[in-house]
């Protein structure tokens, strides 16, 4: 019985040795802090993930919907169900839940969404803003397209 014992200590020294000796110079290997040489390149064809990174203007999002009567009018009911509570009817003055968020919700008038292209319209009806929620899981995405199509005519 003792020798059984022995026998499996034994055997249980020998298969940890290589365990423990590689503990014994886990501190000596190299690490590089943050930004610090050598700093890695992203393997070829990988994806970024910051979400920082530039997007050439020719893969830019187009509007696959013309601004017909009917996708304005899609828009306009839209609009009225998922953005008036907000943003209100007018851009003068917000609606009945924007006026009790401080800062209220913008107006969304048309000068201020001149500026906009309707990519970055369509990302922030799509993936939200500041307090503004998603719509992504929301409206489909030609209702989106007819909610920028209608953001644009709107005064």
């Amino acid at each position: 019985m003792k020798l059984s014992c022995f026998l499996s200590t034994g055997i249980i020294i020998v298969a940890v040795t290589p365990l423990l000796m590689a503990a014994m110079w886990m501190d000596v290997q190299p690490s590089p802090k943050p930004y610090q040489a050598p700093v890695l390149s992203p393997p070829a064809g990988s994806v970024p993930v910051t979400g920082t990174e530039l997007v050439a203007p020719d893969s830019e999002l187009r509007n696959p919907v013309a601004a017909t009567g009917s996708s304005l009018a899609e828009g306009k009911a839209l609009y009225a169900i998922n953005c008036a509570m907000c943003h209100g009817e007018s851009s003068t003055k917000p609606g009945p839940v924007g006026t009790k968020l401080k800062p209220p919700p913008p107006g969304l008038d048309h000068a201020l969404l001149q500026k906009r292209g309707d990519a970055h319209i369509f990302r922030a009806v799509t993936f939200g803003f500041g307090r503004m929620p998603p719509f992504k899981g929301k409206l489909t995405k030609q209702q989106r397209w007819h909610l920028v199509n209608y953001l644009r005519t709107r005064e």
